[in-house]
C-alpha cells in the first residue's frame, strides 16, 4: 500500500513538474517541428527504382557426372549471387556504361562508392526473388541504373554459364578420346547405373569365366576358346558402344543446360514518381517526438539544477525548517493596498492563508503568545515587507492590540504600506530632544484597521548600525512589549547587512521568509547560519509570493475546490 502510494506521489510530481515549466516543454516541441520543416524544405529529394528478379539454382548443378563435382549448397549459392550484385566488377561495368562519371551525383573520384550505397539488394523470404533498388535524385537515372545493372548481371550469367559449359564439354570429349582415361567414363554415375551396361557387363564377366576354365584345359587355338573369346569381344564391344552413346547425351545435355540462363528479370524498374526521401511526416514526427523528449529532459534537468525553495518538503530537506505556510501571489488593482484583500468581506484564499500563518505562529510561539518576533529573509525584495503588514493586520482583527516596527533603517517601506508619514518614526528616539524621542509619539494608529498601530523607520540617519547597537533600543523593545499584546519588527534582509543580528540581541525569534521560486536554498542557509551564530532561534519560515502550478494546483485544480476559494466573476 505504501508502495502504491508513493508511486502516485511520484507521478503526480512528475506531471506537477511538466505543467510548471509547460511553455519550456511547448518551446521544444516547437523548436523540433520547426528543425523538421526545415529539413523537408532544405533536403534535396531522392528517388527510389525497384525491379523484382528471379534467381533460379543452377540446373547444372543437377548434373554430377562431370569430373570436376557438385556445386555450393543451395543456400550459399544465392548468398553469392547477392553479393555479385553489388559487386565492384559489375559496379563498374554500369559505372562506365552508364557514363555516370559525367553526372553530378557520382562524378567525384567516389562516385563508384556512391553508386554502391545507392544500390539495396532486398531478397523476398522464401521465394527465389529479389528486389534490386537504386536511388538517385534524378527518378529516370534511378530507373536507368537498375535495368542496366540486372541486364549486365544477366548477360554476364549467361556468358559465365556458356564458357563453363565449353570447359566441362571439352574435358568429356578429351577424356572420351584417351585410352588411359577410358576408365573415367566408366565409373561415371550415368554409365554405372545403366540397367542395359549392367546387363552387358554380367554376360561378359560369365563369358571371362568360361574362357578361364576352357583355357585350363585347351590352348588359345582351340574352337571353343576362340568361339567365347569372339562372344567376349562382342560384349565388350556392345558395353564401349552403349558408354560412347551416354556420354553423347550427356554432352548434348550440358549444351543445353548451360547455354540456358537460371536469371532472369521479373519487373523491369519504372520511373518513381514519389521521392522516398525526405520522408516528411517521419520527419515531423521525429521532430515533434526529438523536441518533446529534449523539452521533457530540460524540464528535469533545470528541476535538478534548480536550488530554489518551492515547497515544504524543500524548506524541510533543503533547510530543516518548520513551514508555517503559504502566502499566494495577488494582482493588486492599481492604488489598492496590499493588505486590501483581508478587508474585503467574505473569505479569499490569500486572507485564509495569511490567517493560517497567524495560527502557525501563535503554536510555534507556544506559552509565550506576546513575545516579539522578527521577520526577515536572506536578501531584499523576498517579500517580508508585505508579509508584516499582512500579518499584522490578521493579528489585529482578533483583537489584539498589535504593534509592527520598521527595522530597516536603510531601505524602509513600511509607511508606503499603510500611507503613513515618515517625520515620526524609529529614527527619532535616539534624538536629544525628549519629547521627540518619546516613544509613544512616534508610533502612528492605522486609521483602517483596527487595534494596528505601527512605527515606521523614520527619517534616514547616516548610521543605522550605530543607533543600533545601543542601549536605547533595548529600552524601547521593553516599553512596547508592556504596552501591546504584540510587537512584530521588520528587518533588514540578512545580506549583506548586519542590522537583524543587532535586533536579535534584544528579540532572538525570527520568522524566515522565502519567495517562492526566487530564493535560492544555499543563500537562504548561509542567512540562517548567521542568525543560528547570533543566537536568533527560527521560529519557521513562510514562502511568499507563491504561485500554484500544476495539476494539483491552480485556478482549475485543487484550490477552486477550496472553501474558501472566490473565483473572480
Amino acid at each position: 500500500m505504501e508502495n502504491t502510494t508513493n508511486e502516485e506521489l511520484d507521478l503526480s510530481y512528475c506531471i506537477n513538474l511538466v505543467f510548471k515549466r509547460f511553455w519550456l516543454l511547448v518551446a521544444m516541441v516547437a523548436l523540433g517541428l520547426v528543425a523538421a520543416v526545415l529539413v523537408n524544405l532544405l533536403m534535396r529529394p531522392a528517388y527510389k527504382a525497384t525491379a523484382l528478379m528471379m534467381i533460379n539454382k543452377e540446373d547444372a548443378g543437377k548434373i554430377d557426372a562431370t569430373p570436376y563435382g557438385s556445386f555450393a549448397s543451395e543456400e550459399d549459392y544465392y548468398r553469392t549471387q547477392y553479393q555479385l550484385l553489388q559487386s565492384r566488377s559489375l559496379l563498374s561495368k554500369v559505372y562506365t556504361k552508364m557514363k555516370l562519371g559525367q553526372v553530378e551525383e557520382f562524378a567525384n573520384p567516389n562516385g563508384l562508392k556512391k553508386l554502391e550505397k545507392s544500390l539495396d539488394v532486398a531478397p523476398i523470404t522464401r521465394s527465389r526473388l529479389v528486389n534490386v533498388s537504386a536511388t538517385a535524385y534524378d527518378p529516370t537515372l534511378a530507373a536507368d541504373i537498375v535495368n542496366t545493372l540486372t541486364d549486365t548481371f544477366v548477360a554476364d550469367n549467361v556468358s559465365n554459364r556458356v564458357f563453363m559449359g565449353q570447359d566441362v564439354i571439352a574435358a568429356l570429349e578429351s577424356t572420351e578420346r584417351s585410352s588411359a582415361e577410358q576408365e573415367l567414363l566408366n565409373s561415371m554415375p550415368q554409365v554405372v547405373n545403366s540397367d542395359f551396361i549392367k546387363t552387358l557387363k554380367q554376360q561378359a564377366s560369365k563369358l571371362a569365366a568360361d574362357r578361364a576354365r576352357l583355357l585350363a584345359k585347351y590352348t588359345t587355338n582351340h574352337p571353343d576358346v576362340i568361339s567365347v573369346q569372339n562372344q567376349l569381344d562382342a560384349v565388350n564391344g556392345q558395353i564401349n558402344t552403349e558408354t560412347r552413346r551416354l556420354v553423347q547425351s550427356i554432352k548434348i545435355e550440358l549444351s543445353g543446360q548451360f547455354s540456358g540462363n537460371n536469371i532472369r528479370v521479373i519487373d523491369p524498374a519504372v520511373t518513381p514518381e514519389k521521392p522516398v526521401r525526405p520522408r516528411k511526416l517521419m520527419n515531423l514526427a521525429i521532430g515533434l517526438l526529438g523536441g518533446g523528449l529534449l523539452g521533457l529532459m530540460l524540464v528535469f534537468v533545470l528541476e535538478f539544477l534548480d536550488q530554489s525553495v518551492k515547497s515544504s518538503e524543500d524548506l524541510e530537506e533543503k533547510l530543516g525548517l518548520p513551514f508555517l505556510g503559504f502566502v499566494p501571489y495577488e494582482k493588486l488593482k492599481k492604488k489598492e493596498r496590499e493588505y486590501a484583500t483581508l478587508l474585503k468581506e467574505g473569505n479569499s484564499l490569500v486572507a485564509e492563508n495569511v490567517r493560517n500563518v497567524r495560527t502557525m505562529l501563535d503554536f510555534s510561539l507556544a506559552g509565550e503568545h506576546n513575545a516579539p518576533i522578527l521577520i526577515t529573509s536572506s536578501l531584499q525584495g523576498e517579500g517580508k515587507s508585505h508579509l508584516s503588514s499582512n500579518l499584522l493586520v490578521a493579528l489585529a482583527q482578533t483583537g489584539k492590540k498589535v504593534l509592527l516596527v520598521d527595522g530597516d533603517l536603510r531601505r524602509a517601506r513600511v509607511h508606503r504600506v499603510f500611507k503613513l508619514s515618515t517625520e515620526k518614526g524609529l529614527s527619532n528616539i535616539w534624538d536629544a530632544d525628549p519629547q521627540k524621542a518619546d516613544y509613544a509619539a512616534n508610533i502612528q494608529a492605522v486609521k483602517d484597521v483596527p487595534n494596528l498601530f505601527v512605527m515606521t523607520s523614520g527619517q534616514r540617519p547616516p548610521n543605522p548600525a550605530e543607533l543600533l547597537n545601543t542601549p536605547k533600543l533595548a529600552d524601547f523593545i521593553a516599553w512596547a512589549t508592556q504596552h501591546y499584546d504584540q510587537v512584530v519588527v521588520d528587518c533588514p534582509a540578512i545580506m549583506p547587512v548586519s542590522d537583524t543580528l543587532l535586533w536579535g540581541k534584544y528579540i532572538p525569534r525570527a520568522v524566515f521568509v522565502i519567495k517562492y521560486g526566487q530564493t535560492n536554498a544555499k543563500l537562504a542557509q548561509l542567512a540562517l547560519d548567521k542568525l543560528k551564530k547570533a543566537g536568533i532561534k527560527v521560529l519557521g519560515a513562510v514562502i511568499g509570493h507563491y504561485r500554484p502550478e500544476g495539476l494539483s494546483y491552480g485556478k482549475y485544480g485543487y484550490y477552486k475546490n477550496y472553501s474558501y476559494y472566490n473565483e473572480e466573476k
